[in-house]
């Protein structure tokens, strides 16, 4: 590339990652902007951000939103494209069939991404008018956040989504949040949580965790059942066998759009008296994580793409 052409890339460049991280933008030299491209840190090329995307859909990754930089953050998920179905006639009967289709193969063609609508349902209004779009989601190492544009509203298979730009900037902020390990879905681990006041014993199945806190999934009629900064006490049981038994502090219950509904999550925040106590809950995070890998490993045989761990 001529000089002439790789200054005028690199404030291509510059420009995008301004528009998007503009509280970042003093720190956007050449020289950054260089080592960024270089080292993967900053992405421009669709095909460096597709895997990501991949990742998010057969994941089913809970994607962050923010909408013009504002702080207030929403949450998604990416959506499949899927093709309406067909009818076919034959003999003077009509059928109903499945399009040939193979799952998340829209994304490849790298023009655009679907989500679903987002949560808290203020943010589909405020999205239609917005200038600029900032997705985040988050790998085992970093966050990834992606710069895209509002396209319009659309239906899949009478399904409500919304239909946004292929990102045209992305970047990985590392050390963004503590380390979560996803559960997955095979997974024979459960949470027994105490009784308290009004709240009998319940047996939860924990959707995430880390060396700080872990998230679990609530019916919408529980989530009263928890109160903010309140203390519960958990036990953890994996294949029938207790674990261990610790105090956590209700730090959240949010929630969710998934591909089945609304969904409702309680995140609480363990008290590690001990490091012995720190030690259970880290090797309990490295079992998840082996099982979550294993899970990806898995899903990404089955569809032929490399998905980011």
């Amino acid at each position: 590339m001529s000089d002439d052409k790789n200054e005028k890339f690199l404030q291509s460049v510059k420009k995008k990652l301004t528009l998007f991280f503009p509280e970042d933008a003093y720190s956007f030299t050449q020289q950054t902007i260089e080592e960024g491209l270089d080292s993967g840190d900053f992405m421009v090329k669709s095909a460096a951000i597709l895997p990501y995307l991949q990742t998010a859909l057969f994941d089913d990754k809970i994607i962050e939103v923010e909408l013009d930089g504002m702080t207030r953050v929403y949450f998604s998920r990416i959506y499949d494209d899927t093709p309406d179905l067909i009818k076919v006639e034959e003999d003077g009967e009509t059928r109903i069939e499945e399009p040939e289709y193979t799952a998340g193969d829209y994304l490849k063609l790298m023009s655009h991404i679907i989500t679903l609508p987002l949560e808290p349902g203020l943010g589909n209004i405020h999205i239609r008018d917005s200038q600029k779009i900032m997705l985040r989601l988050f790998t085992a190492t970093c966050a990834i956040e992606l710069g895209t544009f509002f396209q319009d509203l659309a239906l899949v298979r009478d399904i409500p989504v919304l239909r946004l730009a292929f990102p045209v900037v992305a970047r990985q902020v590392r050390g963004a949040r503590a380390f979560r390990a996803k559960v997955p879905t095979d997974m024979d681990f459960l949470l027994l949580i105490m009784g308290k006041r009004k709240r009998p014993k319940m047996r939860k199945r924990m959707m995430d965790i880390s060396a700080n806190g872990m998230s679990f999934q609530v019916r919408k009629e529980e989530r009263t059942l928890f109160k903010i900064d309140e203390i519960c006490s958990i036990q953890f049981v994996m294949n029938d066998e207790l674990l261990l038994k610790v105090n956590c502090t209700v730090r959240h219950i949010s929630k969710v759009r998934g591909k089945k509904g609304i969904e409702y999550r309680c995140g609480v925040q363990f008290d590690l008296p001990t490091r012995s106590v720190a030690a259970s809950i880290e090797a309990i995070v490295a079992t998840v994580q082996r099982a979550h890998l294993k899970e990806l490993s898995d899903k990404s045989l089955e569809s032929g793409i490399k998905l980011v761990h």
